[in-house]
């Protein structure tokens, strides 16, 4: 019996240390925070400043992919942090957080 009970906590031992490290690849383990800030650029140019609405709704899509493609599964989502000219060329940054 003690053979066999060895031999059932190594494989329980075993599928559990494959579960942790398939839920690190997918990123369904709960990692430390982490976060960064990026600028993804309009394509509207000029002096008068855009609406708020108006340059976020354009510019999700390219910050979602962008926290995406840094984070991969455990990206949590973006945040709309503010809108800078430069020039007349006017960027929204964002903040992505992960998990």
């Amino acid at each position: 019996m003690r053979k066999k009970s060895g031999r059932t906590v190594r494989t329980v031992g075993g599928a559990l240390a494959l579960a942790l490290g398939a839920g690190v690849v997918l990123g369904t383990v709960p990692a430390q925070a982490d976060w960064s800030i990026y600028p993804i650029q309009l394509g509207y140019r000029g002096s008068a400043r855009p609406s708020d609405a108006a340059a976020q709704n354009e510019t999700r899509p390219a910050a979602d992919r962008e926290c995406f493609s840094k984070y991969g599964f455990r990206a949590r989502g973006v945040t709309p942090l503010w809108l800078v000219s430069n020039s007349g060329n006017w960027y929204q940054y964002w903040r992505c957080d992960t998990n």
